[in-house]
C-alpha cells in the first residue's frame, strides 16, 4: 500500500478551518488544547492548531468532531519504513 492511499473509507470534513470531522477513527492516541493525534483505519492523524476540543467522541461508529483554530492536518504511518530516507537515495 502506498502512502498516499488508504484501502478502507474514510472522510475529513473541514468546514471554515474551525470545524473537522473525522470518521475511521479507532483511537485518540494524544489530545490538547494545541495538538491531537488520532489512529485512523488510512494511519495516524496528527492535527494541529489552538483551542481545540472534542465536540463528539463516538467510538462505536469511530466519528470525532473537533472545534478549534485548525492549522495543519497530516498522517503518518510508523507501520511502514520510510523508502525515501536518506540511505536509501545513497544506496539505490
Amino acid at each position: 500500500m502506498d502512502k498516499s492511499t488508504c484501502d478502507r473509507f474514510q472522510e475529513l470534513k473541514l468546514v471554515d478551518r474551525k470545524k473537522l470531522e473525522v470518521s475511521g477513527v479507532s483511537e485518540v492516541v494524544r489530545f490538547d488544547d494545541n495538538f491531537a493525534v488520532l489512529k485512523t483505519v488510512c494511519g495516524e492523524l496528527s492535527i494541529d492548531g489552538k483551542n481545540i476540543k472534542i465536540s463528539v467522541l463516538d467510538t462505536e461508529k469511530g466519528l470525532v468532531m473537533l472545534d478549534g483554530d485548525i492549522d495543519a492536518i497530516s498522517y503518518t504511518d510508523d507501520a511502514k519504513p520510510e523508502k525515501n530516507g536518506l540511505f536509501s537515495r545513497l544506496f539505490s
